[in-house]
């Protein structure tokens, strides 16, 4: 009777913990049987630093040097880094640099390969939390609507059951989804906090193919002169014409031939090129969209929301002074000028594995200003509104080359068209250089001609001057007067065609005019004063 009572109990306490805990495994919809249960841990996933000894991360285990996972591991260990998936990385000999295995940890799931019966979740999108969409989406990037995966810092992939998903500050996140029929995936944050995500739709074809970068399609960087975008094409162009090939690999040209010749019709052109680097092909297309409805229209207003003629939402225009030495307004110069513009990301609103290391160097662009319809009184208005952009913006270093031709002046306007800082829906302004001569030592201008002081003696203005002078050219310039010829105080000789060019007539030389200053002594002696009455006339 006994046997049989202690038997019951042992029953009683099996029905009454299966009750308990099975609810709980429901609640958060972590399946049943052999699947894994996502399990708390650090906030980058992280277990442990594992030490080994013989210098070898395969070497006999020491437990007695293990440490936690925000412990800096020294060079000296050799070792790795355990994972709560599973993973061992920084598999590191006794010689490597610091670093910390919460890090490594973080980092591993950008290139963990999502196991192969866990592929259906891929390209999938759902939502979080009742809260708002995100997106499984291939090589390993997780897009959702925070600043820090829209950064390209959120990363996921998935095996035995479990996704898990490193949503850059916030941590790690697993999700338990046993298979590819389930509509809700439930699970914790590394904390314990839970969550759930509800099924919303697979991706499209359309949506998951990366469009072609053009300046890649053509072999070339995005700062191609004119002149490389045509020579790259024609070389192209002839490599992979349709003609030279035949079966399959005359359909393979022919595709790439389409696209190296749609690549060029948008390079080609300063404008829609202009469109294409702050916009991508999206907004390409959409000009192309509007000029096809609206026939022979600006396609920078029809784009960027004026209409018509006119050009409306343009940047400001940006002006500076430049400092010009007078040299270089008499014979001609080229000059850099370099300062740091704001410029958008080209094809970083969403961020992918292609683009994920270029796009990490951006941040946050200003505010769009978007036409917008909203319901006043019963009726429908258009008014302008500032939204937040999409678009990733950074600060880019940029170089002006400016060519300073023969003649130019002091408020002379080099103007360099949308050169401005860059603003997405936004046509850049221009950036204008406005020269200003610089003091010069020996001469001041006065339009095209040229002054300068000659400083002369009393004895040479009355017995006769040579003086010699260096032009602005490096010339050298010789002046005489003649054997009984007087100087005058402040007396003015002319030059006559050795002045400044004349602007956009380079033929053609303004005046050079010499002002005499003559020095006089300070004092004579009595005999000089004698000698000077006798020989100087009375008149």
């Amino acid at each position: 009777m006994a046997r049989k009572l202690k038997t019951a109990s042992y029953l009683f306490i099996f029905v009454v913990a299966s009750l308990i805990l099975k609810p709980v495994s429901a609640l958060f919809g972590f399946g049943s049987g052999g699947d894994k249960v996502p399990q708390k841990s650090s906030k980058y996933g992280c277990v442990s630093w594992r030490q080994t000894g013989n210098c070898d991360p395969d070497g006999p285990r020491e437990e007695n040097g293990d440490s936690d996972c925000g412990a800096v591991v020294r060079n000296g260990r050799s070792g790795y880094c355990e994972c709560i998936w599973g993973g061992k990385t920084s598999r590191v000999p006794c010689r490597h640099a610091d670093f910390r295995c919460h890090t490594a940890c973080a980092n591993e799931i950008k290139s963990l390969e999502v196991s192969e019966d866990m592929k259906w979740i891929e390209n999938t999108v759902w939502n979080w939390n009742n809260w708002r969409d995100v997106t499984f989406a291939s090589n390993n990037v997780f897009q959702a609507p925070t600043a820090d995966c829209e950064a390209g810092e959120c990363s996921w992939t998935a095996k035995d059951g479990l996704v898990y998903i490193m949503w850059g500050n916030a941590g790690l996140h697993t999700v338990a989804a046993p298979s590819k029929d389930v509509k809700k995936i439930s699970g914790i944050r590394y904390d314990g906090e839970p969550l759930s995500a509800a099924f919303v739709r697979k991706l499209n074809p359309e949506e998951t193919e990366e469009s072609d970068d053009y300046y890649a399609l053509l072999g070339l960087d995005p700062e191609a002169t004119d002149s490389e975008i045509r020579k790259s094409y024609r070389k192209l162009s002839r490599e992979l014409h349709p003609d030279k090939y035949s079966g399959s690999d005359r359909e393979e040209a022919e595709q790439k031939f389409i696209k190296i010749q749609k690549a060029y019709e948008v390079l080609k052109d300063e404008e829609t090129r202009m469109v294409y680097d702050t916009g991508g092909i999206e907004a390409v297309e959409a000009i192309n969209n509007e000029q096809g409805d609206g026939g022979g229209m600006d396609p920078f207003s029809m784009f960027f929301g004026g209409g018509g003629g006119g050009r409306k939402n343009r940047g400001h225009t940006a002006k500076a002074q430049v400092g010009v030495s007078l040299e270089d307004m008499y014979n001609g110069n080229e000059q850099e000028v370099q300062y740091d513009r704001r410029v958008v990301c080209r094809n970083c609103k969403k961020i992918t594995a292609k683009n994920k290391e270029r796009c990490s160097k951006c941040g946050a662009c200003p505010p769009e200003v978007k036409m917008v319809q909203r319901n006043m009184g019963g009726f429908l208005v258009q008014q302008q509104e500032q939204v937040p952009s999409k678009e990733k913006c950074m600060n880019a270093p940029t170089t002006l080359n400016l060519v300073i031709e023969k003649g130019m002046s002091s408020g002379a306007e080099l103007v360099f068209e949308r050169m401005g800082e860059q603003t997405p829906g936004q046509i850049p302004g221009d950036v204008v250089i406005v020269l200003e001569q610089k003091p010069h030592a020996s001469f001041s201008r006065t339009g095209n001609d040229l002054k300068t002081t000659v400083h002369i003696s009393l004895k040479e203005a009355l017995t006769g001057v040579t003086h010699t002078f260096s032009h602005l050219d490096g010339r050298e310039m010789k002046v005489e007067t003649q054997p009984g010829e007087i100087i005058s105080p402040l007396q003015v000789m002319k030059l006559q065609g050795e002045g400044m060019p004349v602007h956009e007539v380079p033929s053609q030389y303004g005046d050079m005019f010499l002002e005499f200053d003559v020095h006089f002594p300070k004092t004579l002696t009595p005999s000089q004063v004698a000698k000077l009455r006798e020989l100087l006339p009375d008149e």
